[in-house]
């Protein structure tokens, strides 16, 4: 998995590979928001359920955005093992955060 900083470059690439928001951080006075770049061979076994999985993805960060993590911990769950496993170190340690502020 390949991290991006930047969300000019984000826009660039997503026309022609899966990327998918990660965590927002704070860098000075500025809040950067990550992104990450999934291989397509992690992804071609799941071509048809594509779409649906970033869609999920997507409700994951929203739910991690706003802090609900009674919403983002299962979504967590079902999202281990998607994208070919590439962000599942991701997944687990947002799980981990989330069974700490619950």
């Amino acid at each position: 998995m390949q991290i991006i900083w930047s969300q000019e470059a984000a826009d660039r690439l997503s026309s022609s590979q899966t990327v998918l928001e990660l965590e927002t951080f704070a860098v000075h006075d500025d809040m950067v928001k990550t992104f990450c770049v999934v291989p397509a061979e992690k992804v071609i076994n799941e071509i048809t359920i594509l779409s649906a999985n970033v869609e999920l993805h997507k409700e994951f960060i929203r739910a991690l955005t706003e802090r609900n993590y009674s919403k983002m911990l299962p979504l967590a769950k079902m999202l281990l093992g998607r994208f070919g496993g590439e962000l599942d170190s991701f997944y687990e340690e947002m799980i981990e955060r989330a069974k700490l502020n619950q």
